[in-house]
């Protein structure tokens, strides 16, 4: 019920990117629809590409859309290697780019997701001719306290492995949502079932040790250096990951536009698609 005892790994650049395994065999899956420009898409923390789900079939009008699961997550590989931090998943998702003779793609990312575009738009930026940002994961922060529970030794473990996974599903949304009653019940199913897949929890716990690399200070300080033109969306009302975080990377990324908006939480994408949408659009289609 613990989270294995895989050799434990230095959580920074150095140790998981510059000194990767060379040969790491995991191949992400992706929902691919659509045609026209790349438009890749990196999900958030417990969730999987159906995140997407609502977004998916307008952007597939105009793009050819790489929805992601990320490793752990949705349908991807579960190994249990603690190989789960945002830079094992950019070395992944450029992997699957070079897979996929993807250059000069759209990256988009959420919370999690964003910081494994951060992680992968200061790797490799040529291959990127936009990113979008949405309530990114992005500099030092304190865990959300439902994700802080977690790291409690022994009780936050077990208290996690027996709660129903719907239970520890809809809490999280109400959590994240500013308005309760737009959570999807279509999207709490599917995220409590994927926890019931082979090793889905211990890899669960496995990310949640990884969320906030130890060097993130020295690599924040990095985004000065990004010259993609970049959209960066948050939900005003967000209670994970602070508007303030926002502003912030709007400061530091020059090249960047930022959109706030209202009566909205950490997902909005989820939340409030159609402002989502009109937001993404305007950018992503002008030129």
């Amino acid at each position: 019920m613990m989270t294995g005892c895989s050799q434990k790994i230095a959580n920074t650049w150095q140790k998981r990117i510059v000194e990767r395994p060379l040969h790491e065999g995991r191949t992400l899956y992706a929902n691919i629809t659509g045609k026209g420009a790349p438009l890749v898409m990196l999900h958030g923390f417990g969730a999987s590409s159906y995140s997407f789900s609502k977004i998916i079939p307008e952007l597939s009008r105009y793009f050819k859309i790489y929805a992601i699961d990320l490793k752990g997550f949705g349908n991807s590989p579960k190994p249990d290697d603690n190989r789960y931090s945002v830079y094992d998943q950019a070395v992944l998702v450029e992997r699957f780019l070079q897979k996929h003779h993807l250059d000069h793609v759209i990256l988009l990312g959420h919370s999690y997701g964003g910081g494994v575009a951060l992680s992968l738009a200061l790797m490799d930026p040529k291959r990127i001719a936009k990113l979008v940002l949405i309530d990114s994961a992005s500099y030092d922060q304190q865990l959300p306290k439902l994700i802080r529970w977690l790291t409690i030794p022994v009780a936050g473990k077990v208290g996690f492995y027996l709660l129903p996974a719907s239970v520890e599903v809809k809490e999280s949304y109400k959590y994240a949502f500013y308005d309760d009653k737009k959570i999807p019940k279509e999207i709490v199913r599917e995220y409590a079932h994927n926890l019931y897949k082979p090793n889905a929890r211990k890899v669960y716990l496995q990310t949640v040790e990884t969320l906030v690399p130890e060097d993130i200070r020295k690599i924040s300080a990095r985004y000065r250096h990004i010259k993609i033109p970049t959209l960066i969306i948050w939900g005003r009302d967000d209670i994970v990951i602070r508007k303030e975080k926002a502003y912030r990377l709007h400061h530091d990324i020059q090249n960047s536009e930022l959109k706030i908006i209202p009566h909205c939480g950490h997902i909005p994408h989820e939340e409030r698609p159609e402002e989502v949408l009109r937001i993404l659009k305007k950018f992503l289609l002008k030129n």
